[in-house]
């Protein structure tokens, strides 16, 4: 394993309320964890309220293409997912969102070295973000940890964000997209208001892969959750056991033939008619 090295990200364009500045990351280098220093003068400084009011949203892009999409809300559940807790500032300390390229739930530093995101052959490496204006004046600064592996960005995670539009109580099947042929290493389902699913199903070309209540998934993720934690109004399910890497694939082999998954379908029997952000935690090449 190659040294690691926490250098500062210099180049930030267009911080201001209101803005969506773009930092500029070094393509000569491998990423671990991305991190940004969020100040605000909103009162009570940036508090985790604060910054979940004020980024609306975060896109880490490789040659322009969006690899990963979030709110900085969901980033924190996700995150919290992952067991890392949220640091948040005050009227004198700046608040913290990080982004993990190397997966801090894994196991080993093995393991966790294998999501690094390598930056061989690639030109153009951002992070964007979108700040809402409430007449704050604010202030950002990058961090990130690295090292100087030379390898390309393969076997990164990627995370899709999709809105699922709920219009009724009841069962709500809805297919997962994977025409790219990407394995699924999580599905995180994002609540309204705790409790607006109950029971979720997921079925892999009609295989039962997961079907929990609320109450089953808190009470299996704290008690094999596999380096992960439960978090209130996030239904996680995790598809990778990370003891070896077990993503689930969506290429399969059949009679030695190598053929595409079918069908992915999560059914979420909702107990309100009001919509669940999808994020899915995809392994593969970047889009």
């Amino acid at each position: 394993m190659a040294t690691k090295r926490t250098i500062p990200l210099n180049r930030i364009e267009g911080v201001s309320a209101g803005g969506s500045p773009i930092l500029q990351l070094p393509t000569n280098v491998r990423y671990h964890v991305i991190a940004l220093e969020y100040w605000t003068t909103t009162a009570g400084g940036a508090t985790r309220a604060t910054m979940e009011d004020e980024i609306k949203q975060l896109r880490l892009l490789l040659e322009e293409v969006p690899q990963r999409k979030m709110s900085s809300y969901e980033l924190f559940k996700a995150n919290e997912a992952k067991g890392v807790v949220v640091i948040e500032g005050d009227d004198t300390h700046p608040g913290y969102l990080f982004i993990f390229l190397s997966e801090p739930q894994r196991d080993s530093n093995l393991l966790d070295e294998s999501t690094a995101w390598g930056m061989l052959g690639v030109e153009d490496f951002q992070l964007e973000l979108d700040i809402k204006d409430t007449g704050q004046t604010v202030k950002l600064k990058g961090i990130a940890l690295i090292d100087d592996v030379q390898e390309a960005p393969a076997g990164i995670v990627k995370w899709k964000h999709n809105v699922i539009t709920i219009g009724a109580t009841g069962e709500e099947p809805y297919t997962i997209n994977t025409t790219n042929g990407d394995s699924i290493q999580s599905l995180m389902f994002f609540e309204d208001t705790a409790g607006d699913i109950d029971d979720l199903l997921l079925e892999w070309d009609g295989i039962k892969i997961s079907q929990l209540t609320g109450n089953q998934q808190a009470a299996m993720v704290k008690s094999v959750g596999n380096g992960t934690a439960y978090v209130d109004k996030l239904r996680h399910i995790v598809l990778d056991r990370n003891n070896p890497p077990d993503a689930l694939r969506t290429v399969k082999t059949v009679n030695g033939q190598a053929r595409a998954v079918q069908e992915t379908i999560a059914t979420l029997n909702m107990t309100a008619a009001r919509n669940v952000t999808l994020i899915r935690e995809v392994v593969g090449s970047p889009d």
